[in-house]
C-alpha cells in the first residue's frame, strides 16, 4: 500500500465522532433491544396459548405412561417414561444425558448395517430381539 492511501485510511478511521452521536447510538440501540424483547415475549405468550392438533391414523414412539418421549433431554429419570432412564444413549458421543431404554424398554430394530435405531437404550444395554419386539437388556459386566 503507497504511503497517500494510507493516509487516507488512516484519517478516515481516525476521525473520531462526536460525544452527541455516540450517545445518539448508545440510545437507539438500547431502545432496539428493548423493542426485541417485548417481541420475542409476545411470541413466546402466543405460542403457549396455541394448541396442537391431533393427526388421526398417525404412528407415534410406542408410550409406556406419562413422561417424556424416548430421545428427549432430561435432567433426572423421574422426568422419562416408565421403563425408560435418563442416562446417555449409546450412540450418544458426550455426556448429554436423555430418555433412553432401561431394562425391558422397547427399542429400535437394527438397521442393514448392524447399527442400533431409535429409541435407542442407555449405555450399559443392548437392543436385543426377544419374542415378537426389540428390548433393552442389561449388558453383563466382564
Amino acid at each position: 500500500m503507497d504511503t497517500t492511501k494510507f493516509d487516507s485510511v488512516a484519517r478516515l478511521v481516525g476521525t473520531g465522532m462526536t460525544r452527541r452521536s455516540a450517545l445518539r447510538g448508545l440510545v437507539a440501540g438500547a431502545a432496539a433491544a428493548v423493542a426485541g424483547g417485548a417481541l420475542l415475549q409476545a411470541d413466546d405468550a402466543s405460542a403457549k396459548r396455541r394448541k396442537k392438533k391431533s393427526r388421526k391414523g398417525q404412528t407415534s414412539t410406542p408410550t409406556t405412561g406419562g413422561g417424556q418421549a424416548p430421545g428427549s433431554r432430561c435432567e433426572t429419570s423421574a422426568q422419562c417414561q416408565s421403563t425408560y432412564i435418563c442416562e446417555v444413549p449409546v450412540n450418544g458421543s458426550n455426556s448429554d444425558r436423555y430418555c433412553s431404554g432401561g431394562p425391558g424398554a422397547i427399542c429400535g430394530a437394527p438397521n442393514g448395517d448392524g447399527d442400533d435405531t431409535a429409541p435407542f437404550c442407555a449405555v450399559g444395554h443392548r437392543c436385543t430381539f426377544s419374542g415378537s419386539s426389540y428390548t433393552c437388556q442389561v449388558v453383563p459386566e466382564i
